[in-house]
């Protein structure tokens, strides 16, 4: 029982690391373990991996900066 409340939270905390690749074997292999046994953490991981695969379809949302905002005013003015 303690194993699996320490791995819930070393899933929660390293979920992220987990889907972008940045985890090391062990890592995974402890998280995809828990995730075997555990559907809150499993949704977790499904749940993030929906919201990343969906991020592309946002399209480019950088905020503009000053300097984005100087070179508007500029080209404005010309």
């Amino acid at each position: 029982m303690l194993r699996q409340m320490l791995d819930h939270r070393f899933t929660k905390a390293h979920a992220s690391e987990y889907l972008d690749g940045d985890l090391p074997p062990t890592g995974r292999s402890r998280v995809e373990r828990h995730t075997s046994v555990c559907p809150q953490c499993r949704e977790l991981i499904a749940s993030l991996r929906r919201m990343l695969d969906a991020l592309p379809a946002l399209g480019d949302t950088r905020q503009p900066t000053v300097a984005d905002g100087i070179v508007e005013r500029l080209r404005r003015e010309d």
